[in-house]
Protein backbone atom coordinates (compact mmCIF):
# COMPACT_ATOMS: atom_id res chain seq x y z
CA UNK A 1 0.00 0.00 0.00
CA UNK A 2 2.82 2.42 0.87
CA UNK A 3 4.43 1.77 -2.51
CA UNK A 4 1.10 2.29 -4.32
CA UNK A 5 0.71 5.63 -2.50
CA UNK A 6 4.24 6.63 -3.53
CA UNK A 7 3.36 5.87 -7.16
CA UNK A 8 -0.04 7.54 -7.29
CA UNK A 9 0.09 10.32 -4.68
CA UNK A 10 3.64 11.68 -4.72
CA UNK A 11 2.25 15.22 -4.96
CA UNK A 12 0.16 14.70 -1.79
CA UNK A 13 2.41 12.64 0.52
CA UNK A 14 5.89 13.89 1.44
CA UNK A 15 7.57 10.53 2.15
CA UNK A 16 6.90 6.81 2.61
CA UNK A 17 8.51 3.97 4.56
CA UNK A 18 7.96 0.49 3.09
CA UNK A 19 8.42 -2.56 5.33
CA UNK A 20 9.14 -5.87 3.53
CA UNK A 21 7.20 -4.72 0.49
CA UNK A 22 6.35 -5.95 -3.00
CA UNK A 23 4.36 -4.60 -5.92
CA UNK A 24 1.04 -6.18 -4.95
CA UNK A 25 -1.27 -3.22 -5.64
CA UNK A 26 0.17 -2.03 -8.94
CA UNK A 27 1.85 1.30 -9.60
CA UNK A 28 -0.47 3.98 -10.95
CA UNK A 29 1.90 6.67 -12.15
CA UNK A 30 5.24 5.98 -10.55
CA UNK A 31 7.22 8.69 -12.33
CA UNK A 32 7.23 11.45 -9.70
CA UNK A 33 9.83 11.87 -6.92
CA UNK A 34 8.99 11.18 -3.29
CA UNK A 35 11.27 10.59 -0.29
CA UNK A 36 11.52 6.79 0.04
CA UNK A 37 12.80 4.42 2.76
CA UNK A 38 12.68 0.66 2.16
CA UNK A 39 13.31 -1.98 4.87
CA UNK A 40 13.59 -5.69 4.00
CA UNK A 41 14.90 -8.99 5.42
CA UNK A 42 17.59 -10.73 3.36
CA UNK A 43 15.89 -14.14 3.72
CA UNK A 44 12.24 -13.04 3.66
CA UNK A 45 10.27 -16.27 3.09
CA UNK A 46 7.03 -14.45 2.17
CA UNK A 47 8.19 -11.67 -0.18
CA UNK A 48 11.74 -12.19 -1.42
CA UNK A 49 14.08 -9.25 -0.88
CA UNK A 50 14.34 -8.87 -4.67
CA UNK A 51 10.80 -7.40 -4.49
CA UNK A 52 11.94 -4.73 -2.05
CA UNK A 53 14.99 -3.90 -4.14
CA UNK A 54 12.78 -3.43 -7.20
CA UNK A 55 10.47 -1.02 -5.39
CA UNK A 56 13.45 0.91 -4.07
CA UNK A 57 15.06 1.20 -7.49
CA UNK A 58 11.92 2.83 -8.92
CA UNK A 59 12.49 5.82 -6.67
CA UNK A 60 16.26 5.73 -7.01
CA UNK A 61 15.50 6.62 -10.64
CA UNK A 62 12.63 9.04 -9.96
CA UNK A 63 14.63 10.94 -7.34
CA UNK A 64 17.72 11.22 -9.54
CA UNK A 65 19.92 9.26 -7.11
CA UNK A 66 23.18 7.62 -8.12
CA UNK A 67 22.50 3.94 -8.86
CA UNK A 68 24.39 1.53 -6.63
CA UNK A 69 24.21 -1.89 -4.99
CA UNK A 70 24.07 -1.02 -1.29
CA UNK A 71 25.75 -3.42 1.15
CA UNK A 72 23.61 -5.95 2.98
CA UNK A 73 24.43 -8.09 6.04
CA UNK A 74 25.45 -11.72 5.68
CA UNK A 75 22.99 -14.40 6.73
CA UNK A 76 23.61 -15.44 10.32
CA UNK A 77 25.03 -12.06 11.37
CA UNK A 78 21.74 -10.93 13.00
CA UNK A 79 22.53 -7.32 12.10
CA UNK A 80 21.19 -4.68 9.74
CA UNK A 81 22.85 -2.27 7.30
CA UNK A 82 21.30 1.11 6.42
CA UNK A 83 22.38 3.00 3.29
CA UNK A 84 21.52 6.56 2.27
CA UNK A 85 21.83 6.96 -1.50
CA UNK A 86 23.99 9.77 -2.86
CA UNK A 87 23.21 12.19 -5.68
CA UNK A 88 19.46 12.40 -4.97
CA UNK A 89 17.52 15.58 -5.72
CA UNK A 90 17.42 17.98 -2.74
CA UNK A 91 14.55 17.02 -0.47
CA UNK A 92 14.05 13.59 -2.07
CA UNK A 93 16.41 11.07 -0.40
CA UNK A 94 16.27 7.31 -0.86
CA UNK A 95 17.29 5.13 2.08
CA UNK A 96 17.57 1.34 2.22
CA UNK A 97 17.91 -0.94 5.25
CA UNK A 98 18.53 -4.67 4.82
CA UNK A 99 18.50 -6.93 7.89
CA UNK A 100 19.38 -10.52 8.59
CA UNK A 101 15.88 -11.81 9.16
CA UNK A 102 12.60 -13.07 7.77
CA UNK A 103 9.28 -11.34 6.97
CA UNK A 104 8.82 -9.14 10.05
CA UNK A 105 8.39 -5.44 10.84
CA UNK A 106 10.33 -5.63 14.12
CA UNK A 107 13.68 -7.42 13.75
CA UNK A 108 16.17 -7.12 16.62
CA UNK A 109 19.91 -7.10 16.07
CA UNK A 110 21.70 -10.01 17.75
CA UNK A 111 18.53 -12.00 18.32
CA UNK A 112 15.98 -13.91 16.34
CA UNK A 113 13.32 -13.13 18.95
CA UNK A 114 11.36 -9.88 19.09
CA UNK A 115 8.98 -10.31 22.01
CA UNK A 116 9.63 -7.71 24.69
CA UNK A 117 12.63 -6.30 22.82
CA UNK A 118 12.77 -2.95 21.09
CA UNK A 119 13.43 -3.12 17.36
CA UNK A 120 15.68 -0.64 15.55
CA UNK A 121 13.16 -0.10 12.72
CA UNK A 122 10.85 2.27 14.60
CA UNK A 123 13.66 4.71 15.43
CA UNK A 124 15.05 4.66 11.90
CA UNK A 125 11.61 5.13 10.34
CA UNK A 126 10.83 8.04 12.68
CA UNK A 127 14.22 9.65 12.00
CA UNK A 128 13.60 9.45 8.24
CA UNK A 129 10.04 10.80 8.34
CA UNK A 130 10.60 13.52 10.94
CA UNK A 131 13.29 15.24 8.85
CA UNK A 132 10.47 16.46 6.61
CA UNK A 133 8.51 18.15 9.40
CA UNK A 134 7.08 21.13 7.55
CA UNK A 135 7.78 24.65 8.73
CA UNK A 136 4.41 25.61 7.21
CA UNK A 137 1.19 25.57 9.23
CA UNK A 138 -1.41 24.29 6.70
CA UNK A 139 -4.45 26.49 6.18
CA UNK A 140 -7.97 25.10 5.67
CA UNK A 141 -8.96 25.26 2.93
CA UNK A 142 -5.64 25.63 1.12
CA UNK A 143 -7.16 28.28 -1.15
CA UNK A 144 -7.71 30.68 1.77
CA UNK A 145 -6.37 34.09 0.66
CA UNK A 146 -3.10 35.13 2.30
CA UNK A 147 -4.84 38.08 3.99
CA UNK A 148 -6.87 35.69 6.13
CA UNK A 149 -3.92 33.54 7.10
CA UNK A 150 -3.24 33.88 10.86
CA UNK A 151 0.16 34.81 12.38
CA UNK A 152 1.93 33.97 9.09
CA UNK A 153 1.14 37.52 7.89
CA UNK A 154 3.18 38.96 10.76
CA UNK A 155 5.82 41.33 9.33
CA UNK A 156 9.06 39.49 8.45
CA UNK A 157 10.98 41.46 11.08
CA UNK A 158 9.28 39.36 13.78
CA UNK A 159 10.17 36.03 12.12
CA UNK A 160 12.13 33.79 12.33
CA UNK A 161 12.56 33.21 16.10
CA UNK A 162 14.88 35.48 18.04
CA UNK A 163 17.60 32.82 17.83
CA UNK A 164 18.07 33.64 14.12
CA UNK A 165 20.97 36.04 13.47
CA UNK A 166 19.96 39.63 12.54
CA UNK A 167 19.58 40.29 8.85
CA UNK A 168 22.04 42.23 6.75
CA UNK A 169 20.57 43.97 3.72
CA UNK A 170 22.70 43.65 0.55
CA UNK A 171 22.92 46.58 -1.87
CA UNK A 172 20.57 46.49 -4.87
CA UNK A 173 21.68 44.12 -7.63
CA UNK A 174 24.03 42.12 -5.44
CA UNK A 175 22.01 38.91 -5.38
CA UNK A 176 20.65 36.40 -7.83
CA UNK A 177 17.84 33.85 -7.53
CA UNK A 178 17.52 31.06 -10.10
CA UNK A 179 14.40 28.86 -10.01
CA UNK A 180 14.03 25.36 -11.48
CA UNK A 181 10.57 23.78 -11.70
CA UNK A 182 9.58 20.11 -12.04
CA UNK A 183 5.81 20.04 -12.78
CA UNK A 184 3.31 17.20 -13.14
CA UNK A 185 -0.49 16.95 -13.36
CA UNK A 186 -1.62 19.17 -10.46
CA UNK A 187 1.66 19.35 -8.54
CA UNK A 188 5.21 20.62 -8.84
CA UNK A 189 8.48 21.03 -7.00
CA UNK A 190 10.62 24.13 -7.30
CA UNK A 191 14.24 24.65 -6.25
CA UNK A 192 15.62 28.19 -5.90
CA UNK A 193 19.37 28.85 -5.76
CA UNK A 194 20.20 32.10 -3.97
CA UNK A 195 23.64 33.66 -4.54
CA UNK A 196 25.21 36.56 -2.66
CA UNK A 197 26.87 38.56 -5.46
CA UNK A 198 27.93 41.42 -3.20
CA UNK A 199 31.24 42.17 -1.51
CA UNK A 200 29.96 41.75 2.04
CA UNK A 201 28.54 38.76 3.83
CA UNK A 202 24.86 38.34 4.70
CA UNK A 203 23.87 37.18 8.17
CA UNK A 204 20.24 36.14 8.11
CA UNK A 205 18.16 36.46 4.94
CA UNK A 206 14.57 36.67 3.70
CA UNK A 207 13.78 35.93 0.07
CA UNK A 208 10.47 37.29 -1.21
CA UNK A 209 8.89 36.14 -4.46
CA UNK A 210 5.53 35.87 -6.22
CA UNK A 211 3.86 32.55 -7.02
CA UNK A 212 1.72 32.30 -10.18
CA UNK A 213 -2.02 32.25 -9.59
CA UNK A 214 -3.38 28.88 -8.50
CA UNK A 215 -0.16 27.65 -6.89
CA UNK A 216 -0.22 26.75 -3.18
CA UNK A 217 2.85 25.57 -1.27
CA UNK A 218 2.25 22.31 0.63
CA UNK A 219 5.73 21.72 2.05
CA UNK A 220 9.27 23.01 1.86
CA UNK A 221 12.89 22.43 2.76
CA UNK A 222 15.89 24.55 3.79
CA UNK A 223 13.62 27.55 4.61
CA UNK A 224 10.27 28.45 6.16
CA UNK A 225 7.57 29.87 3.87
CA UNK A 226 4.69 32.23 4.59
CA UNK A 227 2.09 32.69 3.38
CA UNK A 228 1.63 29.65 1.11
CA UNK A 229 0.40 31.49 -2.00
CA UNK A 230 0.67 34.86 -3.70
CA UNK A 231 3.52 37.01 -2.34
CA UNK A 232 5.64 34.57 -0.33
CA UNK A 233 8.55 35.16 2.05
CA UNK A 234 11.13 32.39 2.52
CA UNK A 235 13.18 32.78 5.72
CA UNK A 236 16.51 31.04 6.24
CA UNK A 237 16.89 27.93 8.38
CA UNK A 238 19.26 27.97 11.37
CA UNK A 239 22.00 26.25 9.36
CA UNK A 240 22.02 28.32 6.14
CA UNK A 241 21.44 31.90 7.29
CA UNK A 242 25.00 33.09 6.56
CA UNK A 243 26.03 33.79 2.96
CA UNK A 244 29.61 34.90 2.36
CA UNK A 245 30.37 36.95 -0.78
CA UNK A 246 29.92 34.63 -3.76
CA UNK A 247 28.27 31.91 -1.66
CA UNK A 248 25.02 30.19 -2.65
CA UNK A 249 22.32 28.16 -0.94
CA UNK A 250 19.45 26.19 -2.46
CA UNK A 251 15.95 26.08 -1.00
CA UNK A 252 12.82 24.46 -2.35
CA UNK A 253 9.19 23.61 -1.94
CA UNK A 254 6.40 21.36 -3.18
CA UNK A 255 3.16 22.93 -4.37
CA UNK A 256 -0.16 22.20 -6.02
CA UNK A 257 -1.32 24.12 -9.07
CA UNK A 258 -4.45 24.55 -11.18
CA UNK A 259 -2.75 24.59 -14.57
CA UNK A 260 -0.07 27.27 -14.32
CA UNK A 261 3.15 25.48 -13.33
CA UNK A 262 5.49 28.40 -14.14
CA UNK A 263 8.34 29.37 -11.82
CA UNK A 264 8.04 32.05 -9.17
CA UNK A 265 8.98 35.62 -10.14
CA UNK A 266 9.97 39.00 -8.65
CA UNK A 267 12.72 37.76 -6.32
CA UNK A 268 14.04 40.12 -3.66
CA UNK A 269 16.62 39.35 -0.94
CA UNK A 270 16.27 41.36 2.28
CA UNK A 271 14.39 44.03 0.35
CA UNK A 272 16.81 44.30 -2.59
CA UNK A 273 15.78 43.02 -6.03
CA UNK A 274 17.69 40.02 -7.37
CA UNK A 275 18.61 39.56 -11.00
Amino acid sequence: MSYAIACARASVFRAVVVYSGANLSGCNGGSQPIAYFGIHGIHDSVLNISNGRSLRDTFVRNNGCTAQSPPEPRQGSLTHVTTLYSGCRPGYPVQWAAFDGDHTPDPVDGSGATSGTRTWTSAEAWRFISQFASTITPTTPVTTPPTTTPPTTTPPTTTPPTTTPPTTTPPTGTCSAVATVNPWNTGLTENITITNKGNTGISGWRLTFTLPGGQVITGGWNASYSPTSGAVTATNAAYNGTLAPGASTTIGFQATHTGNADAATSFSLNGSACN
